[in-house]
């Protein structure tokens, strides 16, 4: 369970740190992927689990390849 937690507090991280690059704020990024600001939030933090789909989305609204994102 702890790498679980390492894993998605490390994503959280590197996913904050590629928006914040990109001059983006929680709430555009929610947008430009279809969500809203509290799952950004919570994914930023760690708490909360993403689809493929969604690392997707996240990946192509950052203009990065998905796995830069487990770039930690």
């Amino acid at each position: 369970m702890g790498r679980n937690i390492e894993l998605k507090n490390n994503f959280g991280k590197k996913l904050a740190y590629l928006r914040k690059k990109r001059n983006l704020s929680q709430m555009h990024l929610a947008e430009i992927i279809d969500s809203n600001f509290n799952y950004v939030s919570q994914i930023e933090c760690g708490r909360a689990n993403i689809t493929m789909n969604m690392l997707i989305l996240l990946a192509d609204a950052l203009d990065v390849e998905a796995k830069e994102l487990f770039d930690f």
